[in-house]
């Protein structure tokens, strides 16, 4: 079973699940083992987002690292740690939506050794809609393991691109 560990680096003392022992730590990593290697982290993106658009949680799970650590945050939603807490996530979204598809547009890369952030503004097609839904911002980090590159965070989050005329000032913090 896994445990709960206190963030210390979070003000707001959310709790992440780790692996109390060796033990868990390895079944925990057998679980996530995949065959699928990514030479890049732009063909692991590809491969996140083509599992995505036919709601195929397998290949989607394939391109996570295997790191207890793994992050990904729904928009507007708490972040999930943890294989378990994302395959769940990802199986809850496929189970009661229609087949989605992204539109990626001012896609950025930051390289450095070992670890890649790509940040884009994406716009969601659900089912047969004509208009998309979003805009959403996203920030994938991806790391280089043994097994090629892999996923380790995916947070997506609502973008607001402009407010109306006379509709006020948006305050941020």
């Amino acid at each position: 079973m896994v445990g709960l560990r206190q963030d210390t680096h979070n003000s707001d003392c959310r709790e992440r699940p780790v692996a109390r022992n060796a033990r868990q730590r390895v079944n925990y990593n057998n679980r996530m083992k995949s065959q699928a290697f990514f030479p890049t982290p732009e063909d692991c993106s590809r491969a996140f987002y083509e599992a995505f658009a036919q709601a195929d949680i397998d290949a989607l799970m394939a391109v996570w690292a295997e790191d207890e650590e793994m992050c990904c945050i729904h928009p507007a939603a708490a972040p999930l740690y943890g294989y378990a807490a994302v395959r769940s996530a990802w199986e809850a979204i496929f189970r009661n939506s229609a087949k989605m598809r992204i539109e990626m547009r001012d896609d950025i890369w930051h390289n450095t050794i070992g670890m890649v952030t790509h940040h884009a503004i994406q716009w969601i097609y659900v089912g047969e809609e004509a208009q998309p839904r979003g805009p959403v911002f996203v920030t994938n980090v991806f790391l280089r393991a043994p097994q090629g590159w892999r996923m380790l965070v995916h947070h997506a989050s609502p973008l607001q691109m402009g407010l109306a005329p006379g509709a006020g000032t948006v305050v941020l913090h």
